[in-house]
């Protein structure tokens, strides 16, 4: 496998959890913070998810190139993760919207994201369920918990557009942090993945470094 691929990988599913991180504490903190601060905080977490999703694709494709045996799991990877930074850009743009005053366009457009972003994990989660491993099922549960996060969001922004403030905010608040709990298994399943990897390599070949 490719270092630069497998390292892409790690660095992207950092920026991921880094991401959701700063969207959660966006949504909880807005009332203590201030809504535009919040709102400002979420977006920017967003953005953030995206650029940790591309990367993580770029990764996935240097690692298609590099191996020889059947990828279409890695293809069903790499798809989910550019579209959920498709998801994520969508909601970092209506965010933006929210904040400048047009607050029902930016709802519809966060809903969608939101049910783009969870279409793209659910791909992530269903390629990564064909690979093998103890590992592979937190990388599986972590995307599943980020999809189910996303689609939570999504109804919450319904929610919303419906002046149902009290239970929208509260299934956004819920959704990002179920999103984030998604995120810590899959930087935890990547790390040990990969150096479980690299400890079978040594083995084999037999070097062990000084």
């Amino acid at each position: 496998m490719s270092n630069v691929g497998e390292e892409l990988i790690i660095t992207g599913a950092w920026f991921l959890l880094f991401g959701t991180v700063t969207s959660a504490v966006g949504v909880t903190g807005k009332h203590i913070i201030g809504t535009n601060f919040g709102k400002k905080l979420f977006a920017k977490g967003n953005a953030i998810e995206a650029f940790g999703n591309s990367i993580q694709s770029v990764g996935r494709e240097k690692l298609i190139k590099s191996e020889s045996s059947n990828n279409d799991h890695l293809l069903t990877i790499m798809l989910g993760s550019w579209i959920q930074a498709a998801g994520n850009a969508t909601n970092t743009l209506a965010t933006e919207l929210e904040i400048s005053g047009s607050m029902e366009q930016g709802e519809k457009l966060n809903a969608l994201g939101s049910v783009i972003q969870s279409i793209g994990a659910s791909f992530e989660a269903n390629g990564a369920r064909q690979e093998e491993g103890v590992l592979v099922k937190f990388e599986v549960f972590g995307n599943e918990l980020i999809a189910i996060g996303a689609m939570i969001d999504g109804i919450g922004n319904v929610a919303l557009l419906n002046q149902n403030i009290a239970i929208g905010e509260q299934l956004l608040f819920f959704g990002s942090w179920v999103q984030v709990l998604g995120s810590i298994l899959i930087v935890i399943a990547v790390n040990n993945s990969i150096e479980s990897e690299e400890e079978t390599k040594t083995a084999r070949y037999g070097y062990y470094p000084k």
